[in-house]
């Protein structure tokens, strides 16, 4: 192993000519992330101690000196404050909810990245690079992996590139995790000189044709959309059909198509002429089943096809989260053509290296942005205040606004935000809203049903912020405190107000201490619970947690991570009296043995009870 700053190089190889030194390096600072555990004031669980050589591998085991995400599985999905994607079909089969940017000392061709997985490994999803223009190159991509209880070193082969590089981005989904995945280390593995092997340098091409366009054809129109019987599943329909029979057609039509090649034959150039027996209505419903990149695809097949795949109705949302790695001004100015009717846009990740500028923006939003309702901007560098104040003056329907991880927006910006009266979603998770701000966004906003406050440092007072949402907010159902230090049972107290609410994040609000009679008051008030999260709440008893188990029957979430005076007495009762519930976490409550928690798997399997635990490795 090095030192944190030390960077180590070897040759491997036997000729003196042609020597390949290979440098070793582990990570030297954390450029961005899109979630942590931790919180900014910590470096329990934060994103930095990732940076240096490795601390705890080969122990295997939740510690606080990894680094973890926010989130585990489809538990946040399943909440009420979940957010489905726009514009779905362009997910594909490997989605990612997380990322982070590792900057090293020394730039470098890639030959190997070793991430360290100390804790339920097997999320990392994607490797890049960022070569020397600052643009985004894939080193590898694959599935998930379900690896078990074991520490590893999960070093994928890569692609190589033609560009030095010393920043990576990794890519997570931790959606089939059964706890938090943590990560302990990075090593990147590269050299000065380019390294490239016979099988990268053969790039993959061929040109289609399709000569049995008649045939795929008269498949789409045996589906007789306009004539299918309502019972009918329509869109898995399609869906099956481009899934499972087109790319058939396709291998089918590219062999005869080498066949006739082969034998000196002439290949009719049919085009989509025979997709002229199709109506507009019919071609415009299959192309609605289409990610984005194919639409811009079959844009350039033909006059028509770029007239129906450009239409308005067609892009009525737009996922750009997906395709951050290429989303550039110029892609902005281009789809801004198509976007008249946009309701919902996700630019979630995009624009880093100024790719995409906060001008460049409040261009899009000044000509597609009027009947916007959704907007993400989740982890976006170029959100800045001038962003913010366009999005206040020009979408005035607005009901969903992420701005998590947006250092860039500052008091001006969030106060800007009062004048929109519609919002229905806000997520601030990270960010660096001021109480003032705060105030007057929850004022003006008397339809909001969900807020993200984690990690906002920022708000002086969250019992104040708390008083303003039981005032104002009474349509509240989900309402996130996590990590915010300055909420008491004063402000807790408060919420008993918000009858309607259906998820709490208290996790990590030290401040809340003894909390007395509030979580009864709250209890009572607040009858409709679904999710109810008490984290490291270390003066909690069991006669504070009574009142939810006798006041709310729908609790299917319940986290009482690191709660030392809880009992076993407890919790069976959570097991046993809340017929809805679906997850208990007892991780770090002293009280609770393990082999109670192997029982009451066994006795409850419908009932996912988490323990986290910490294994060392003996030297």
């Amino acid at each position: 192993m090095v030192d944190d700053e030390e960077v180590t190089s070897f040759d491997v190889s036997n000729s003196s000519e042609n020597d390949i030194v290979f440098i070793e390096q582990f990570v030297q600072d954390v450029i961005g992330f899109s979630s942590q555990y931790g919180s900014d004031v910590s470096i329990s669980y934060t994103a930095y101690n990732i940076t240096g050589k490795p601390s705890k591998f080969p122990d295997y085991g939740d510690f606080p000196q990894a680094f973890v995400m926010r989130t585990y599985g489809k538990w946040w999905n399943k909440a009420p404050s979940g957010t489905p994607p726009f514009m779905s079909q362009s997910l594909g089969k490997i989605t990612s909810q997380d990322f982070i940017d590792l900057l090293f000392e020394e730039a470098v061709y890639p030959f190997r990245v070793s991430v360290y997985e100390t804790y339920n490994p097997g999320s990392v999803v994607r490797i890049w690079a960022a070569d020397v223009q600052n643009h985004w190159r894939l080193l590898w991509e694959g599935e998930p992996q379900l690896v078990g209880h074991t520490p590893r070193v999960f070093s994928p082969v890569i692609q190589t590139i033609d560009s030095p590089t010393k920043l990576l981005r990794l890519e997570f989904d931790q959606s089939h995790l059964e706890y938090y995945t943590e990560l302990d280390a990075v090593l990147f593995v590269g050299t000065k000189v380019p390294i490239v092997s016979p099988e990268t340098q053969q790039v993959p091409s061929y040109d289609l044709i399709v000569p049995k366009v008649g045939k795929l054809t008269s498949q789409i129109l045996q589906l007789n959309i306009h004539n299918i019987p309502p019972q009918l599943d329509i869109p898995n329909s399609i869906v099956n059909f481009l899934d499972e029979e087109l790319p058939q057609l396709l291998k089918e039509t590219e062999e005869a198509a080498q066949v006739m090649v082969a034998s000196n034959k002439m290949i009719p150039s049919t085009g989509t002429e025979s997709f002229d027996c199709l109506p507009d209505e019919t071609v415009l419903k299959i192309f609605g089943y289409l990610s984005l990149l194919s639409l811009c695809s079959c844009a350039q097949v033909s006059r028509r096809f770029h007239d129906l795949a450009t239409d308005s109705l067609l892009y009525t949302e737009l996922n750009l989260k997906v395709y951050w790695y290429c989303a550039t001004s110029a892609a902005l100015r281009s789809l801004s053509k198509r976007c008249q009717y946009l309701q919902k846009l996700d630019l979630s990740w995009c624009g880093d290296f100024v790719h995409i500028t906060s001008g460049d923006f409040v261009d899009f939003i000044e000509e597609c942005g009027s009947q916007l309702t959704h907007l993400r901007l989740n982890s976006c560098k170029f959100a800045d205040n001038r962003c913010a104040m366009k999005v206040s003056d020009k979408c005035k329907n607005l009901q969903e606004l992420g701005l998590r991880c947006c250092h860039n927006v500052t008091e001006s910006g969030f106060q800007s935000l009062a004048s929109l009266k519609n919002l229905q979603y806000l997520d601030l998770y990270r960010t660096f809203i001021d109480l003032g701000p705060l105030k007057a966004i929850l004022k003006s906003s008397p339809q909001l049903k969900h807020i993200n406050m984690g990690s906002c440092v920022r708000i002086s007072s969250m019992d104040d912020i708390a008083q303003t949402l039981a005032t104002y907010n009474k349509e509240l159902v989900s309402v996130d405190f996590w990590k915010t230090y300055s909420l008491t049972p004063v402000g807790v107290r408060a919420l008993h107000k918000c009858g309607k609410l259906e998820e709490l994040d208290l996790g990590w609000c030290l401040g809340i201490g003894a909390p007395g009679d509030s979580l009864y008051s709250l209890a009572t008030g607040c009858r409709s619970l679904r999710k109810l999260f008490l984290s490291a709440l270390r003066g909690i008893t069991d006669r504070d947690l009574e009142p939810f188990i006798e006041h709310c029957p729908a609790l299917e979430q319940v986290d009482l991570l690191g709660g030392r005076s809880i009992t076993s007495d407890i919790c069976v009762k959570f097991l046993t009296r809340c017929t809805k519930l679906q997850l208990l976490d007892v991780s770090f409550c002293d009280q609770v043995q393990d082999s109670e928690v192997a029982y009451w798997r066994m006795v409850f399997p419908h009932v996912s009870v988490k323990r986290s635990f910490q294994h060392y490795i003996k030297s």
